[in-house]
């Protein structure tokens, strides 16, 4: 029998492959094209399933669709470098790029949100967690320390009208010590909050960081307390407790170098320069009652 080759096998031996193939499709749907070691995905491949389809409350369902995960695998699960697209016909579009582990999100990485946010910076086990940064679609920015995805420790927030938060933050508000910076009126309010409420705050005039020569519209009021720095005083330790809770993880100079090196993104920081050299940032004047030395 020339020109033929028999091969044996034992019927009781599973098939194992390894190596590249090209493409293999599921019985379920979806498809594979990449890397195998032991009939997993193993190093670097391509992933094809079909979207779940989801509707709304009047019972309309998005169109079909497929998710795409272009990366690197290790024994069948996403990990390293790669990327999740979702295609809908002709359209494209990434959700997120960056590292993964254990089939998740985890390390520096990028994930585009359905609402016109963007994230970029560290995850851990899907969440945002560790140095971020992230695009609001109201054109605010966040930057700074995240907390199994919300905003918790120190961190600067932007908002659409030019205004600025710069202090701590606990489960997604504003909670502990803080600066707010109204830059339309040209004052300085230094207090502590409680769920993105001031509970008590002292307010500054600051000429130098408003946009116009105007008149401050909201003058501050001179002192008549005979014992203000007591009763100040009093009120910070009265409040700061609530703002604590749960007490933050990370090291407060860590976030605060990440946020100056980040400024650069926030588009609203070329706003707040003074023409006329006049440092507008930290020091406004007030006492700071924690240990960082932050303001």
């Amino acid at each position: 029998m020339s020109g033929c080759v028999k091969r044996y096998f034992c019927p009781n031996k599973p098939i194992k492959t390894s190596g590249c193939r090209s493409t293999f499709y599921y019985p379920n749907g979806g498809s594979y094209s990449g890397y195998w070691l032991n009939n997993k995905n193993h190093g670097w491949g391509v992933k094809v399933t079909a979207e779940r389809q989801s509707s709304d409350f009047a019972g309309k369902k998005e169109p079909d669709g497929q998710l795409i995960y272009k990366g690197l695998w290790n024994h069948g699960k996403r990990d390293g470098c790669g990327s999740m697209i979702r295609k809908r016909g002709t359209d494209l579009q990434t959700i997120y790029t960056g590292k993964w582990m254990d089939d998740m999100k985890h390390g520096m990485g990028k994930h585009f949100y359905p609402d016109g946010c963007v994230y970029f910076g560290e995850w851990e086990r899907n969440r945002r967690h560790g140095l971020g940064i992230q695009w609001h679609a109201d054109g605010s920015i966040y930057l700074g320390e995240w907390e199994t995805g919300f905003k918790h420790g120190l961190g600067v927030l932007f908002y659409a009208n030019g205004n600025r938060y710069e202090g701590h933050f606990a489960r997604g508000f504003k909670n502990g010590e803080g600066v707010f910076y109204h830059m339309h009126t040209g004052q300085i309010q230094k207090g502590m909050w409680q769920n993105d409420n001031a509970r008590v705050s002292l307010m500054q005039d600051a000429p130098q960081i408003r946009r116009n020569d105007a008149v401050t519209p909201l003058p501050i009021p001179r002192n008549c307390l005979r014992y203000p720095n007591q009763i100040i005083r009093d009120l910070f330790k009265r409040f700061r407790p609530h703002g604590d809770k749960p007490h933050r993880r990370f090291n407060d100079m860590v976030s605060l170098e990440f946020i100056h090196r980040q400024r650069q993104f926030a588009s609203f920081e070329e706003r707040f320069s003074s023409p006329s050299g006049i440092d507008i940032y930290p020091n406004s004047g007030f006492v700071c009652t924690c240990d960082c030395k932050v303001y």
